[in-house]
């Protein structure tokens, strides 16, 4: 492909039960220069009737969708003349059986999946046997290569991210074809017990030494091979590089039999069931996420989690790789058992940050804390903060993170722009376009989070970073199907700016809504992007658009003022949903309402009198005192860790902790103002001490003057002793040294 001057616009396909349908997304920006005129509704119908499933090609040039009478028909969305009718030719020969289906990461082939019959085989490696897991050629449809699978799964045959070499999951092996030649193996990777592998599928350029590889490097590639545990043995983990380090067992080449390296690391893992591998976007690192289905403890409905880090290369160990376990921040809430669960992880996507790549991660029970993390040393370095979220969307450009709290949860998002560690600001237009437009622009952290009109079930960054889709789609909901965009703020486009009509898909018509990717570079162009000479991404990395200059930004009371009235007219119906909702008020019984049966308006029990809630309900009381005075954690720096390994590595601030020099000056602070408050309160004792005497006096001055004259006794007495040679103490020599008092008094008292 060669270096676009125009680039494609943003498309979307959208399959329903009538049919595909593919639409282009119009400038969505609520900040543009000049007002956006209404787009055409309507798209370009692909496909009309009942279809299985799609798959779009990742260069994002034509979409394959399969339907049970016809079998797969490749769409090409260039080809305008394919889309106004429906073909009855398809594009794989006998592919009415098909269930299952992905591209190559490159798109250059099909994988496919159909159950086994009879006419399948048994073998997996003859040139003549068709079997039920098939290989076509992705642009002319021929059939390439069969193998046998009987489970329902296409993970047991995978590609390089350059397509190079194919790699076939059998018993206890894992063969290694090229993709040009099934008929003879390059390679066999040997473990026993092994239940899945993984391959990475992109492979970007970075400014980490290891990215600085030369030509032999770059026929290296890392796969993970998960072997679950039997008969008391742990389950295992094992990063493996091939044609090198495969393990002892492993072979390269059939003909020359060549003796494979050990395995770069290994990972015992002694509560896992399974394992899910997540790859840096460098290819170089790998989260692995391992689950159970029970947890033992009973602590957790959904089983037991499990976070670690394999890297490739082990600064300690030359030549060999490391497994660690993820730190996670201190914050994170914990479980009974002292354990904390792990909710999502997901790396971060752009391969040309500088330094390691960070990944992202959701833990804790509800609400779950979203952070960021070091990309070698696992440590926690920025908190996105406590919620009710169990999913981390990251844009194509890594710059935008979306936090979602999707599925059971209510559908609640948080954008954040990870290279300023803040909110996005979203602007809110008020008064419409005009020539002096006003907007307010909205920063409280609390005030930006979005929640979703219907539950979400698809959700999806555009390839160009700018928008992000929800979608709510049959057979997982059956009622309020659509589509909804977001732009990379938060803010809703409003759907009178978009080229389809939810109604149409309501209530459970819609199945399946997602972008088209972007086209992709060439070998050539690729080996240019790793050298720097060319961008990366198809589309440009763009920063938060600013408003328009002939935009007016309202601030202090005028702002407060044109929210209000928005919202307001939102409410009445009249506007169109820029303003944030109400909150709902409490439950009011039916006697209460409208003033009946209670002889007075309703009062939660937490805001009645006496009930010591303070307007908080007993649950709020429990959760505010469950999580303590970490409950705020949000948009906070952690520092890097200075102590031993193990310890936090949490800024005090955030942690609630001091540092020992802080500690230093709140002990000499302390002290200080003890010691004062000693004198202040010694000085008040005096000063009280001198006046009950002058009362006493004028009271009964011959009972004082008798007073002092046994005092003074003692005093004599004292000092025999002392001149003797007894040593006093301190009760004697506060007296000697109150003598001299004493005897003024006395004579003030004329007695």
């Amino acid at each position: 492909m060669a270096p676009p001057t125009e680039h494609c616009p943003i498309q979307l396909l959208v399959r329903s039960k009538e049919g595909v349908e593919l639409f282009t997304l119009p400038d969505t920006s609520s900040t543009a220069a000049t007002p956006p005129s209404p787009p055409k509704k309507g798209g370009t119908t692909l496909y009309k009737g009942k279809t299985t499933f799609h798959l779009l090609n990742p260069n994002g040039t034509c979409a394959y969708i399969h339907d049970a009478n016809v079998g797969l028909i490749k769409c090409d969305f260039n080809n305008s003349s394919s889309s106004s009718s429906n073909s009855t030719t398809p594009f794989l020969q006998d592919s009415k059986a098909i269930q299952l289906a992905k591209c190559s990461p490159r798109g250059s082939y099909l994988l496919t999946w159909q159950r086994p019959n009879n006419n399948s085989g048994a073998g997996g490696g003859g040139a003549n046997n068709n079997g039920n897991l098939k290989v076509w050629d992705a642009k002319s449809g021929t059939f390439l290569h069969g193998f046998s699978c009987k489970k329902a799964t296409l993970a047991t045959l995978q590609w390089t991210h350059d397509e190079q070499f194919v790699f076939h999951l059998v018993t206890n092996e894992v063969h290694v074809y090229s993709s040009t030649a099934f008929a003879t193996r390059a390679g066999k990777v040997r473990c026993s017990g092994i239940a899945s592998f993984s391959l990475p599928t992109v492979k970007g350029g970075g400014t980490t030494p290891s990215s600085n590889t030369n030509d032999n490097e770059n026929n290296k590639y890392l796969l993970t091979a998960f072997v679950p545990g039997i008969k008391g043995k742990p389950a295992r983990v094992d990063l493996l590089r091939y044609p090198d380090r495969m393990g002892r067992e492993s072979t390269t080449g059939e003909e020359n039999n060549i003796k494979s390296g050990p395995s770069l690391a290994s990972k015992s893992l002694f509560n896992a069931e399974e394992a899910n591998v997540q790859w840096s976007p460098r290819a170089d690192a790998a989260l692995l996420l391992t689950q159970t289905a029970v947890d033992a403890t009973g602590e957790s409905y959904y089983g037991s989690s499990h976070l670690f880090l394999m890297l490739e290369n082990d600064s300690k160990r030359p030549g060999f790789g490391c497994a660690l376990a993820v730190e996670l921040p201190s914050e994170a809430t914990k479980t009974s058992q002292g354990t904390v669960p792990i909710v999502e992880a997901s790396w971060i996507t752009n391969p040309l940050i500088n330094g390691p790549v960070p990944f992202g991660v959701i833990s804790g029970r509800m609400p779950a804390l979203a952070s960021l993390h070091h990309g070698v040393t696992t440590e926690p370095i920025f908190l996105l903060g406590r919620a009710h979220r169990n999913t981390m969307d990251v844009s194509p450009h890594g710059r935008f993170i979306t936090c979602g709290g999707y599925g059971n949860l209510a559908g609640g998002m948080d954008f954040w722009d990870r290279n300023k560690g803040k909110k996005i600001p979203r602007h809110v237009v008020v008064g419409g376009e005009t020539a002096t437009t006003n907007y307010v622009t909205i920063k409280e952290a609390s005030a930006l989070s979005v929640t979703s009109s219907s539950p979400v079930v698809g959700h999806q960054w555009a390839p160009d970073s700018r928008t992000y889709l929800v979608s709510t789609t049959s057979p997982r909901m059956n009622v309020d199907n659509g589509v909804n965009i977001y732009r990379y703020d938060g803010s809703l486009v409003e759907e009178s700016n978009l080229p389809w009509e939810n109604s149409k898909y309501r209530p459970d018509r819609l199945l399946c809504a997602e972008y088209v990717p972007a086209p992709l570079f060439s070998t050539e162009e690729e080996k240019q992007t790793t050298e720097g000479k060319k961008d990366f991404y198809y589309y440009p990395d763009r920063p938060q658009s600013p408003p328009p200059r002939r935009f007016v930004e309202l601030k202090g009371e005028a702002a407060k003022s044109a929210l209000a009235k928005l919202s307001s007219q939102s409410n009445n119906g009249k506007g169109g949903g820029s303003a944030a909702a109400p909150a709902a008020a409490a439950y009011v019984p039916p006697k209460a309402r409208n003033g009946g049966g209670g002889g007075g308006s309703y009062v939660p029990p937490g805001a009645r009198k006496g009930s010591g809630g303070g307007g908080t309900s007993l649950a709020e009381r429990m959760r505010q005192e469950r999580e303590g005075g970490s409950a705020n954690v949000s948009g906070i720096k952690v520092t890097k860790r200075t102590g031993p390994v193990g310890a936090s590595s949490v800024t005090a601030a955030a942690a609630g902790e001091k540092s020992k020099s802080a500690i230093r000056r709140e002990k000499q602070r302390l002290a200080k103002e003890k010691a004062e408050r000693e004198a202040a309160e010694a000085e008040q004792r005096k000063k009280e001490e001198e006046k009950a005497r002058a009362d006493a006096n004028k009271a009964d001055p011959e009972k004082r003057a008798k007073k002092i004259k046994k005092t003074l006794k003692q005093i004599d007495e004292i000092k025999a002793k002392q001149a003797s040679g007894v040593e006093l103490n301190d009760d004697q020599k506060k007296k000697l040294v109150s003598e001299e008092g004493l005897r003024k008094e006395l004579a003030a008292l004329g007695l």
